[in-house]
């Protein structure tokens, strides 16, 4: 575990070096994107069984495409863009006043850049933005998650191997750790995580002024149309809302279904569902909860659905398996709003079902709630997308895919009220 002291003390190298070469050349931030680069291919195996080690169970193809292969992508994408995003904007001065004066801006890096990651993408979250904060010339040093301790260690000794710490240092430690890491006077300071901690990042980070982007979550509605509620749309529903076990921020969170397509919702959710998974637990598809604590947090979210009178439907009949912490696709038909299935972000593979009977009440009653991470419509119907796309605010939106306005790195990502502020990834990330 990295001390106080020991954070200091590489802070202090960060900022010294930051001084010394304010303004990196483009070939020092391409090498800088090359050795991130090489950090993830070195370590892949690696990598593979330590988030395996702390999840008990995650496929390495997942580990590939969506942690490293995160990573990769995002770097790999701001090499090929580097050159010209780094050049100055000339701008049109729009005054006679100016004579033959001209104008222009210069982006600047910021300097040192603190960044902390989540549990749920201990390697994709702690890095993937790095490659945006090296490639703007900045100076970084990533705080690991303290609930994957075999993968942050990883990352720690990974990252140490490709670069010096006055560059980019990766740092490991408690909860009190992580409050010291919030409170240090960064140029810029990036949390990845829920709203109750990002609350705590603010307060320490507005004693110094700093400049924050968070990344956070927040209940991801999914519209089916009338179009919508077809095999191969349910299908892909089901599919995205149990990757990585439902642990993704932007994961669909609750689903809102014609009234009078209920039953054939239901019906085609159980047929698609046992389909792709027969038997779940167990599964080499199947992605454990991260620790007990969040397994009896999902469970109580079904025990007091059941307690309530609602109609809980585990889609092939299976029961969660405790001691591997799986817990199947299960879907809880319209509970009460008071319920914490509906008032939480659930996290995890258990879904609420609504049912509305006008889609323009479906458009109202996502605006009544915070604003979410993500929002996403299915089915083909142009003017319903349209209504879609131009009323429902959230942080990113997707139609008929889910996730991928987070995953493609030309695009902003970022959310909006409580589910975040701020963005990284593309051209406004860096």
């Amino acid at each position: 575990m990295t001390t106080n002291n020991q954070l200091d003390q590489i802070f202090k190298k960060q900022q010294n070096a930051f001084a010394n070469n304010s303004y990196p050349s483009f070939e020092e931030r391409l090498d800088r994107l090359q050795r991130l680069e090489a950090a993830m291919m070195k370590n892949r195996k690696g990598f593979q069984e330590s988030i395996k080690e702390d999840f008990g169970a995650h496929s390495p193809y997942v580990t590939d495409l969506f942690e490293t292969g995160g990573v990769l992508g995002r770097g790999r994408y701001l090499q090929t863009v580097l050159n010209d995003w780094m050049k100055s904007d000339d701008r049109e001065l729009n005054s006679m006043v100016h004579g033959s004066s001209s104008a222009k801006v210069i982006r600047q890096p910021k300097g040192v850049m603190g960044n902390m990651a989540p549990w749920n993408f201990p390697i994709e979250c702690a890095l993937v933005m790095v490659n945006d904060m090296l490639a703007a010339g900045n100076r970084v040093i990533v705080k690991g998650a303290e609930l994957t301790p075999a993968t942050s260690a990883l990352l720690e000794e990974a990252i140490k191997a490709e670069f010096d710490e006055d560059t980019l240092a990766v740092v490991n430690g408690d909860t009190s750790f992580a409050e010291y890491f919030c409170s240090i006077p960064w140029d810029h300071l990036t949390y990845t995580g829920g709203e109750k901690v990002a609350k705590l990042v603010m307060n320490a980070a507005s004693k110094n002024l700093t400049p924050v982007t968070l990344e956070l979550g927040g209940k991801n509605p999914t519209v089916f149309s009338n179009e919508g509620v077809c095999e191969l749309l349910v299908e892909r529903f089901l599919f995205n809302r149990v990757f990585k076990g439902g642990q993704v921020c932007t994961s669909p969170d609750y689903a809102m279904v014609p009234e009078g397509l209920l039953d054939k919702w239901i019906e085609l959710a159980k047929e698609k569902w046992t389909e792709m998974y027969p038997t779940y637990i167990g599964h080499q598809d199947a992605t454990g909860t991260i620790n007990d604590h969040h397994y009896e947090r999902i469970m109580s979210y079904i025990d007091e659905a059941k307690n309530a009178g609602c109609k809980v439907i585990s889609l092939n009949g299976e029961e969660p398996n405790k001691s591997l912490r799986q817990i199947p696709m299960i879907i809880i038909i319209d509970p009460d709003e008071s319920l914490s299935i509906m008032q939480e972000e659930a996290f995890g593979p258990v879904t609420a079902v609504k049912t509305y009977s006008d889609f323009n009440d479906a458009v109202e009653y996502i605006n009544s709630k915070p604003r979410p991470l993500a929002a996403y419509f299915i089915g083909r119907e142009r003017d319903q997308i349209k209504t879609f796309e131009e009323n429902i605010i959230s942080g990113g939106l997707g139609i008929n895919v889910f996730g991928l306005q987070g995953a493609e790195p030309c695009l902003p990502f970022g959310g909006i009220g409580r589910s975040g502020m701020g963005c990284h990834s593309g051209y406004e990330g860096f």
